[in-house]
């Protein structure tokens, strides 16, 4: 079977006179005799455009339509971004506290402990001279790199922010978080050497813009906050988002001894709210296990109190500490 073609088509596909290099480049940008740019005519140069067009056009619509997906979703849920709306005051006791309202609801707050687990398994602070993973020299030195962020030049804060009468003005400087107040567990060895009393500490996540209601002497408290808690709060004139930590069941409230906590067993109220203040520090609390049963595995639990904060589950963090009772070393 024989093809037949029309006289242009033949007449298109002569091979083109060879006129050198820079002629040749010259005539594929522009060809006078076949009005063709980059070897295109203007009608092949349209059908060209229209289709990229088209498959721009179909491309760019998935896009939009995935980001109006995720952006949906993510809007519906309770972290991170939320709306300020303005700016109100309340009294604690005779004490100011600017507070802010939101358009959203605020999801409950986090903390986390250090030193971090040598695992990523599992949480678990180890202290055992037979292993060269779990040696008191590395949670040492993981304590000492985590407070070296709070070495730092104190004239950005404010270092009177504790006082009786603060009260917290929006785009002031940020309370200055003194690591000298964690006393022992500020400085190495930070507990991990004879007479073992580890050092643990609980730093409060930053929640934008979350501004904690506070548990005090006048509140009606949860029948599942620990006895001893309710005894300091009832007796304390100060405002915090209170902590509490014990073993997780019987058998390790048994064996967890006494948790002193450096310099109370809360965050104050003045670090409250993060509001993307630069050079923000977040408060902490140390936890130092005075008299931990050794050779024995205990879970530990610490939970937040605010009565803003939801006890969705018995606890906001746990994690086990494990010691030995031989010598400990560096």
């Amino acid at each position: 079977m024989v093809i037949l073609h029309d006289h242009d088509y033949y007449e298109s596909r002569k091979p083109r006179p060879d006129l050198g290099p820079l002629k040749n480049f010259l005539r594929f940008v522009w060809d006078k005799e076949r009005k063709t740019f980059l070897d295109r005519t203007a009608k092949e140069w349209g059908q060209l455009g229209i289709f990229y067009a088209c498959f721009y056009t179909v491309l760019a619509t998935i896009f939009a339509v995935q980001m109006k997906i995720s952006i949906d979703y993510v809007s519906r849920l309770d972290k991170p971004f939320f709306q300020y709306t303005g700016l109100s005051s309340k009294s604690f006791g005779g004490q100011n506290y600017a507070l802010f309202r939101f358009s959203r609801h605020v999801d409950s707050p986090g903390i986390v402990f250090k030193p971090n687990s040598m695992s990523t398994t599992s949480p678990i602070i180890s202290i055992y001279n037979s292993s060269a993973i779990a040696r008191p020299k590395r949670y040492i030195r993981a304590l000492t790199d985590f407070l070296q962020e709070y070495n730092t030049n104190i004239t950005k804060y404010d270092v009177n922010c504790e006082g009786d009468n603060f009260q917290w003005v929006r785009n002031d400087k940020p309370c200055f978080f003194d690591i000298k107040k964690l006393g022992e567990c500020s400085r190495a060895p930070y507990g991990y050497t004879n007479p073992l009393q580890p050092c643990v500490l609980i730093k409060f996540n930053k929640r934008f813009d979350w501004v904690p209601k506070c548990y005090n002497r006048s509140s009606h408290l949860p029948q599942n906050m620990p006895d001893s808690l309710k005894r300091m709060i009832e007796q304390s004139k100060k405002f915090y988002v209170w902590l509490s930590c014990d073993g997780a069941n019987n058998v390790d409230k048994e064996h967890i001894g006494e948790i002193k906590y450096i310099p109370s067993p809360g965050f104050p109220v003045e670090y409250f709210p993060f509001s993307g203040q630069p050079h923000y520090l977040s408060p902490i609390v140390a936890l130092q296990f005075k008299n931990l049963t050794p050779n024995r595995l205990v879970t530990v639990e610490c939970t937040l109190w605010a009565s803003n904060i939801k006890q969705r589950s018995s606890y906001s963090l746990d994690f086990q500490i494990l010691i030995d009772n031989r010598s400990t070393t560096i």
